[in-house]
């Protein structure tokens, strides 16, 4: 009967420390979504994971891209939400791991390449209210 009782009192206790944390982690994720909406940047959460900076050569240019070709087009407006609201939590979980920049290094890399190479400038960029 102790076991039991034991076993039913330790599960208890982990169900508590988890609701405890998730309670937590909740309230800092509300804090920072505000801290989001209040600030000026509009993301690119994975390329400023990956280069390590919102304000570098690699995010400008694609900072221009997402103003002057994706938010042209319904499409383009859909794969920015869609990003925006997926991205935060892949950075989240991944952000720490070693593959995940280094992949998305290599695919960003490539696209920034071809957007340069097309003739989308990387100089300081001021995001564009759309």
């Amino acid at each position: 009967m102790s076991d039991d009782f034991d076993k039913e009192y330790d599960e208890m206790e982990a169900y508590f420390a988890f609701e405890e944390d998730f309670e937590h982690e909740y309230k800092q994720s509300k804090n920072r979504n505000k801290n989001d909406a209040n600030s000026n940047n509009q993301g690119c959460y994975i390329a400023t994971c990956v280069y390590g900076s919102y304000d570098c050569p690699e995010v400008w240019t694609l900072r221009r891209f997402r103003d002057y070709t994706l938010a042209k087009t319904w499409h383009g407006r859909v794969f920015i939400h869609t990003y925006y609201a997926l991205a935060p939590t892949l950075v989240k979980l991944f952000s720490d791991t070693k593959w995940f920049k280094s992949v998305w290094k290599l695919l960003l890399d490539r696209k920034i390449k071809k957007l340069n190479d097309e003739g989308v400038i990387n100089t300081p960029y001021q995001d564009k209210k759309w």
